[in-house]
């Protein structure tokens, strides 16, 4: 049977972070946020992917002409965004216009990877397919064939919802104006 320290320890968390920084990371920036993100039990540090220089980066539209470093951090100890914001700012020495802390898992970050795989793949114009594949079916709604089931439909349907709640109305009227005689 295990112990409690082993449920414990199988059941750790990790919590990932992404950290954009407008620019180029040196070395003593990178052991600072190490030192920083350090704070939270950092299990795993990747090195810095850098963007090419943009006039103006994704998530930086007030900085111009820039490139930017982007870190994939987990760590074991629960934090939220701002606090590991606020920690990189205060302690490492990162000036908050140039850097964001996000959450890996964050829909426009999923939508922005999501795009840019989409972009290494090769078009295909859909004009070229003259078999029209990836057309979407559905259902005429215009036309002889359309008004013909239109009108099969209201043949089938003459009593509509309206007239026979009149007729249940009547009938029950009628029922109750025979008791009363």
């Amino acid at each position: 049977m295990k112990t409690f320290k082993q449920y414990l320890m199988e059941n750790a968390k990790e919590y990932k972070f992404r950290i954009k920084y407008a620019g180029t990371l040196t070395d003593a920036q990178m052991n600072r946020v190490e030192m920083a993100v350090g704070k939270y039990n950092l299990k795993d540090i990747s090195k810095p992917k850098v963007t090419p220089i943009q006039e103006h980066p994704m998530d930086f539209q007030t900085l111009k002409n820039s490139e930017v470093s982007i870190l994939d951090v987990t760590v074991t100890y629960p934090t939220t965004v701002d606090m590991l914001r606020n920690e990189l700012t205060e302690y490492a020495g990162i000036h908050g216009s140039h850097l964001i802390v996000i959450n890996p898992n964050n829909p426009q970050e999923v939508a922005r990877e999501k795009n840019l795989e989409e972009q290494d793949k090769d078009y295909e114009t859909k004009l070229t397919d003259a078999e029209y594949k990836d057309a979407e079916e559905y259902e005429v709604e215009f036309g002889d064939k359309y008004n013909e089931n239109l009108l099969k439909d209201l043949a089938k349907n003459k009593e509509t919802p309206e007239v026979s709640l009149a007729k249940a109305y009547q009938e029950e009227v009628a029922k109750e104006t025979k008791k009363k005689k």
